[in-house]
């Protein structure tokens, strides 16, 4: 558990799991206003075989939360930096939503520092639906403040039923996400990062092993999104989870784990 400065001018805090073996390790890349312990579930099961890191982007978490606006390209160079600092010369990237855009963005720029390429519950461009909720999200934050925005929020991130049958645990999530909340400052950057996203033209330059996956009833980032992600991605294997949500890995972690370890076993390389 430490602080990095970056030559990016942010300082990023991140953590190291596992121990360092003959396998390139797993860098997990979070979403809009997630501090990266929300991968904690698929770090327990990946840590037996990878060594894994895992981080708080810019404006989240622990991190620094300068003034935006920020863009995809700009956490990805944040992301690069860390590498470099770390050591890290080549890693499996694993990237849900925020992250998934910013795991695109490395894996074209720097497709060398990428081994294999997991995208959940992400999008090539933010266009229609999608543009309306991520447009929706950033009016209730600048509006209604960070309470309303994780309230509103989470309302998209699982579905009806589950958040029916499982109300008391959906609520102990809503209490970490207020305990641990972003700045306002940090939250806007991000959703301008979300805004400006578009890299559709160029996801045909995505060369390594791809498994994009997405829940059944992602009410963030419906199918559609991953559909055009693994259309354009040449490499690339598309998982839809039945009854699934936009944060599946926290719904059913041990289906995500067991389908995201099963496909990384397979390739090559690892």
């Amino acid at each position: 558990m430490s602080m990095q400065g970056l030559p990016t001018g942010v300082s990023l805090y991140y953590e190291w799991h596992g121990e360092q073996n003959d396998h390139l390790p797993v860098v997990f890349i979070r979403g809009t206003g997630a501090a990266g312990n929300r991968w904690l579930p698929q770090v327990q099961a990946y840590v037996p075989t990878y060594r894994c890191l895992i981080f708080d982007n810019r404006g989240s978490g622990q991190s620094d939360a300068p003034a935006g606006p920020y863009t995809v390209e700009q956490m990805a160079n944040d992301t690069i930096a860390l590498f470099d600092m770390l050591g890290v010369e080549r890693a499996h990237i694993s990237g849900l939503s925020l992250g998934g855009a910013i795991a695109q963005d490395i894996a074209i720029r720097s497709p060398e520092r990428v081994a294999t390429l997991q995208l959940h519950g992400t999008w090539g461009r933010t266009h229609g639906y999608a543009r309306m909720y991520l447009s929706f999200l950033k009016r209730m934050l600048e509006e209604g403040g960070t309470d309303m925005y994780y309230e509103g929020a989470l309302m998209y991130l699982f579905p009806p039923d589950h958040i029916t049958e499982h109300y008391d645990d959906v609520m102990v999530i809503l209490g970490q996400m207020k305990e641990h909340a972003s700045s306002p400052v940090g939250l806007l950057g991000q959703l301008d990062a979300n805004l400006t996203h578009h890299l559709s033209d160029r996801l045909g330059e995505i060369a390594m092993p791809t498994l994009i996956t997405v829940g059944q009833l992602d009410m963030c980032l419906p199918p559609y999104f991953s559909r055009e992600l693994h259309e354009a991605i040449p490499a690339s294997k598309l998982v839809v989870f039945e009854g699934g949500s936009h944060l599946f890995g926290l719904q059913d972690p041990e289906t995500f784990n067991r389908v995201t370890l099963d496909w990384l076993s397979r390739q090559p390389g690892q």
